[in-house]
Parts: C-alpha cells; sequence; structure tokens
C-alpha cells in the first residue's frame, strides 16, 4: 500500500531540482549583478534578494529556521510535500483534472474580460500611508488591465496583484492616457509594475510601497513603427538593454513618445492637486528625451541625476506625493 505513495520518481525528482535551485540561488544572483547593466548598481542588493528568495522558498517555516537548519531542511522539505501532493492527488485525480479544467476557464473569462476583477474593489478613497519605500496602502485600485491605448505588462502580473495603486493615481494615469489618443494615436502604451493591495515591501523593487510608484515601459519603435515586446524571455519588458543611443538593434526607445506622455502625466498630476516627486530614467539617454519636440516641457520635472541600482532605460519610474505646504 505504501509503495503506490512512494514508487513514482517524480517526487524525488522534483524535490532535487528545487534543493539544486536554492542552493545555486547565490551563483545565479551574482551572475546576474556582475552584468555591464548592473554591475555597478546591482551587487549591494543582490545578496539581499537572494537571502529574501530562499527564506520564501520555504514557506511557512522561513521566519522559524536559520540559515544553516534552512539549508539542511530544504531537500527534505520539498521531498515530504512533494510525497503528500502526490498522495492527495492519487485520490483526488478527477477532482484535479475538473478543477484544471475550470481554472483555465476562468482564466480566459478574465483575460477576456478583466474588468471583473475591478467589481470586488469598495468606494472608498484610497489613503497612502508613509513612504514610497517604506509605506502601505488603505482601499488601494487594481489599475485597468486594458485600455483604448494601453495594456499591462504582464497578465499573471496582474492576476497575482502587482498592479494595486492609489485611486487618485490611477485617475491621473488615465487622464493622461486619453489626452495621448489626441498627441500620439498610433501608441499601445504598456503599464509596468505598480503595488501589492495592501502595500510594504515589492521584491524585487525598493519602492511601491505606498501605492504612488508606477513603473511605465519604454514605448519602442522596430524600424520606425511601434512596436512592443513583454514576455517570459525578456521578463515581460524588464530586460531590455539599450545602448547609449536608446538602440537595441532593429529596436529603438521612441523618445519622443515618452516625452509626450510624461507631459500628459505632468498636467494630470498638477489638475489632480499632486505632485511629481521624482522620474527615474537613465541619465545617459535623458538628453536625448529632452531634445524631442515636447522635450523642453517637460525639463523641470525631477529627474534623478544619477543611475540607480537598476539603469531605467526599458522603463521609467514615477514616484507621485501630495505637495508640501509650502507650495
Amino acid at each position: 500500500m505504501l509503495k503506490r505513495y512512494l514508487k513514482h520518481p517524480f517526487p524525488y525528482f522534483a524535490a532535487v531540482l528545487l534543493a539544486i535551485l536554492y542552493f545555486s540561488l547565490p551563483a545565479i544572483t551574482q551572475s546576474i549583478a556582475a552584468r555591464p547593466t548592473f554591475t555597478d548598481y546591482a551587487y549591494l542588493d543582490a545578496s539581499k534578494i537572494c537571502h529574501s528568495i530562499q527564506k520564501k522558498m520555504l514557506f511557512p517555516f522561513d521566519k522559524l529556521l536559520s540559515k544553516t537548519q534552512r539549508a539542511w531542511l530544504v531537500f527534505p522539505y520539498y521531498l515530504l510535500l512533494l510525497l503528500l501532493l502526490r498522495s492527495v492527488f492519487i485520490h483526488t485525480k478527477k477532482l484535479w483534472y475538473v478543477a484544471g479544467i475550470a481554472l483555465m476557464f476562468f482564466l480566459l473569462l478574465i483575460y477576456i474580460f478583466p474588468g471583473i476583477l475591478l467589481s470586488f474593489e469598495n468606494d472608498t478613497a484610497s489613503k497612502s500611508i508613509g513612504h514610497v519605500a517604506n509605506g502601505r496602502i488603505e482601499n488601494s485600485k487594481r489599475m485597468y488591465f486594458r485600455g483604448g491605448n494601453f495594456t499591462t505588462y504582464s497578465f499573471g502580473g496582474y492576476l497575482i496583484g502587482r498592479t494595486y495603486v492609489n485611486d487618485r493615481i490611477r485617475k491621473i494615469m488615465m487622464q493622461a492616457y486619453a489626452a495621448c489618443e489626441k498627441t500620439c494615436p498610433d501608441i499601445t502604451f504598456v503599464v509596468g509594475e505598480i503595488g501589492r493591495k495592501n502595500g510594504g515591501k515589492f521584491l524585487p523593487h525598493r519602492t511601491h510601497q505606498s501605492g504612488l510608484s508606477v513603473d511605465f515601459m519604454s514605448p519602442l519603435l522596430k524600424k520606425k513603427k511601434p512596436y512592443r515586446s513583454n514576455h517570459l524571455f525578456n521578463f515581460w519588458g524588464y530586460r531590455h538593454e539599450f545602448d547609449n543611443k536608446g538602440n537595441m538593434g532593429k529596436v529603438s526607445i521612441d523618445f519622443e513618445t515618452m516625452a509626450k506622455h510624461l507631459y500628459e502625466l505632468q498636467k494630470a498630476t498638477a489638475a489632480e492637486g499632486l505632485v511629481i516627486q521624482k522620474v527615474i530614467f537613465d541619465p545617459v539617454l535623458r538628453p536625448l528625451l529632452l531634445a524631442t519636440n515636447y522635450g523642453p516641457k517637460i525639463k523641470d520635472l525631477p529627474f534623478t541625476k544619477k543611475r540607480v541600482i537598476i539603469r531605467h532605460d526599458d522603463h521609467y519610474h514615477i514616484d507621485f506625493g501630495v505637495p508640501s505646504r509650502g507650495k
């Protein structure tokens, strides 16, 4: 009877692979951090991110075990977990098949009608508490998955709740996109990562904690035509690497469209009574952005002067905020 649960090789094979991944994470993160794009900026965070992922891999015991204990228990933990899952599967095969079909139908329904998820929101105004790098949010709202001239970077990221935002920021974003339908009508913009439903730590980002930080993916051109490329193998657009002229082979950054979008965000933010506190975009590429027709209109935006940990060429990060009393 017991052999029925222990004889299948899958739990052992999968447990070995997961254990190898666990112990390989330091080398993987260091390898990524050593890339030219990150080498001067990411090395400080690589070990922290690696340690955090390793802890999460042993949830819910991550906070109870020391680093040494986790190292010793990672294989037995996954083996026991996978054996338990297989035993459950043996007795509930039909239920799993039905659940799998139901899940596929649900995902298809949500993809076609993503507004279903917004129907669970309340009408209470959002409240951002604390700082973008140390804060939280109450009554956050999910950004719309798609609109007339924009879409979200990843359906998976949207589904698991990585695009929650303060309702006033969502209003600003929608107003800016509406204005861009007139100034750059052929462009489909891409919304990047925003934040969690309740805010707080949002790996791998340092900020995005209070519903006031938004990543906007850089609009692209390919052979002088609008182009989008967001999928698993380029980390949904976060792994593009452009040279110092904004080119990546046949693909290039559409600086003119980016400038128009920033200008419309600036106007919509002021109309809402808020301010743009920070704009992060690669300082090396910024002169090309400011050299566009709309460049002079956005030259006073609070761009960061130096590169940060991640280069920010494939996207531009904006922190919104409430103006100080002295303004």
